[in-house]
C-alpha cells in the first residue's frame, strides 16, 4: 500500500474533470438587449432611405432581423457546446478563411465577388452575400488561442515559437489589403498583437514587430491617394467640405443636435440623406441625435460592461484556452466598438467599421454572436471553477503554469 501511496504521489496530478454550470446570465442579457436596441436603431436610421430605395420602410430591418435571429440561435447553440471543441476546429477554421479571403482578390466572376463602393469584400454565394473578413477574425483568434497553448514555454524562443504564429495573420492582412481594406488589415494586426500579450509574449518582441511594421503600414496608406485624404480630412475638417470632410462633418452635426437628451426617436434630421451609411458605419450618430448624450453614454457603458463580463469569465476561466478565447473575443468587439466610436466622434480618421450588434450588416452581427456564445461556454465553466488572482491570469504563459485557487 504505502509502495502504491509513493507512485501516486509521484504521479502529475491529474486535471480535474470539467464541471458546467449555468451561463453568465447577466452576459446573456447584456447581448440580448444590444442586439435588441440595434434593431430598434437600425430601423430607425434606415426607414428613409429603405422607403426611398424599396418602397417600404422595414426592408433593412427586416433583413437585420433575420440575421439577428440566426445569429442568436447560433449563440445558444455555442454556450452549449464545450469550448474545448475550438482547439481541435482551430486549423480548419483558420484554412477557410484563408481561403475565403484569397477567393476575393482571385480573377473569379464579378457575379461572385461583387464591387461595391471601389471594394471587392464580398463573397456572393446563390441565396445570401457575406464578408469573409468578419469570420477571418474569429477563426485568427481561435487559431491563435489553440497555438498558443500548444506552445507553451516555446513562446519565449523568437524563431520558433513566436515567428510562426505571424505568418498566417500577415497572409490574411495582405490579402485584406488587396481588396482594397486597410482597417481590416490594421484591425486583424491589432488583434494578433492582443492576443500574443495576452498569451505572455514579451513586450519588447511586441514592440519591435509593431516598430519593424510602420514602414509598411506607411507605404500602404501612401500608395492610395484616399487614404492620404482621409488623415488631411481628420486633421483639417474644414477642407473639402462638401466632399472627404462632409461625412465627419455631418455625423458631429448629428451628434450635436441630439443635446442631453436628444429629439426623440425616431425623429433625426440627419437620416434624410444628409449623413451617409447612417444606418451602418455611423448609427451611433443617430444615437446620439434621437437619444442625446444620456443615451450615447448609456450605450457606451453598456459595451463597458459587456466587457468586463467578459474578461471576468476569461479570468475565472478553468484553463489557459478558455482565458484565450474570452478574453479575445471580447477584445474583437470591444476593439470594433472603439474604433467605430472614434470614427464617429472625429476622434480617428474615417473608415468603414460596424458598431457591434447595433450596425447594420448581417456578417458582422452573426459573426459577433457566435464568438460571445464561445465565451458564453467558457462562462459555464467559469461558474464553476475557483477564482484566480489577477496576477496568476496576466502571467498566464510568463510563468508556463495554471492552476491555484485565489
Amino acid at each position: 500500500m504505502s509502495a502504491r501511496r509513493a507512485r501516486g504521489a509521484d504521479a502529475p496530478r491529474q486535471a480535474p474533470t470539467p464541471r458546467r454550470g449555468p451561463v453568465d446570465r447577466h452576459l446573456r442579457a447584456c447581448v440580448l438587449l444590444l442586439v435588441l436596441f440595434g434593431l430598434v436603431m437600425v430601423y430607425s436610421a434606415s426607414s428613409v432611405l429603405s422607403l426611398a430605395h424599396f418602397g417600404t420602410s422595414t426592408a433593412y430591418f427586416t433583413n437585420q432581423l433575420s440575421k439577428a435571429i440566426v445569429g442568436l440561435a447560433l449563440m445558444f447553440v455555442l454556450a452549449r457546446l464545450d469550448y474545448r471543441v475550438w482547439g481541435r476546429l482551430a486549423k480548419p477554421m483558420l484554412w477557410v478563411s484563408l481561403a475565403l479571403l484569397v477567393a476575393l482578390v482571385a480573377p473569379l466572376p464579378e457575379r461572385f465577388t461583387p464591387e461595391i463602393n471601389g471594394a471587392s469584400r464580398w463573397l456572393a454565394v446563390p441565396g445570401f452575400t457575406f464578408q469573409p473578413l468578419e469570420l477571418a477574425k474569429l477563426a485568427l483568434i481561435v487559431w491563435l488561442a489553440a497555438t498558443i497553448v500548444n506552445k507553451g514555454s516555446r513562446l519565449d524562443d523568437a524563431w520558433d515559437g513566436l515567428a510562426p504564429l505571424l505568418v498566417p495573420p500577415l497572409l490574411m492582412a495582405a490579402m485584406a489589403v488587396l481588396q482594397p481594406d486597410f482597417k481590416g488589415a490594421t484591425v486583424l494586426a491589432m488583434l494578433t498583437g492582443a492576443m500574443l500579450w495576452l498569451g505572455g509574449v514579451r513586450a519588447r518582441f511586441l514592440i519591435r514587430m509593431a516598430v519593424a511594421g510602420m514602414p509598411l503600414g506607411i507605404l500602404v496608406m501612401v500608395l492610395e491617394p484616399y487614404r492620404m485624404q482621409r488623415i488631411s480630412a481628420f486633421l483639417d475638417r474644414g477642407e473639402d467640405m462638401q466632399g472627404i470632410s462632409y461625412q465627419i462633418n455631418q455625423s458631429l452635426i448629428s451628434l450635436g443636435s441630439g443635446g442631453w437628451f436628444g429629439v426623440g426617436l425616431g425623429s433625426s434630421k440627419q437620416k434624410f440623406a444628409f449623413l451617409p451609411m447612417a444606418h451602418t458605419d455611423f448609427i451611433v450618430s443617430i444615437v446620439g441625435e434621437e437619444l442625446g448624450l444620456l443615451g450615447t453614454l448609456m450605450l457606451l457603458g453598456a459595451f463597458l460592461y459587456l466587457g468586463a463580463l467578459g474578461f471576468r469569465a476569461a479570468r475565472r476561466a478553468p484553463d489557459p484556452l478558455g482565458f484565450l478565447l474570452s478574453s479575445g473575443i471580447t477584445t474583437m468587439v470591444l476593439l470594433s466598438a472603439l474604433l467605430n466610436l472614434g470614427v464617429a466622434t472625429a476622434s480617428l480618421p474615417t473608415t468603414g467599421l460596424p458598431l457591434p450588434f447595433i450596425s447594420y450588416g448581417g456578417t458582422a452581427l452573426i459573426v459577433q454572436l457566435a464568438g460571445m456564445g464561445i465565451v458564453m461556454s467558457v462562462s459555464r465553466e467559469a461558474a464553476a471553477a475557483p477564482r484566480r488572482r489577477e496576477s496568476q491570469v496576466r502571467g498566464l504563459f510568463r510563468g508556463r503554469a495554471w492552476g491555484g485557487a485565489a
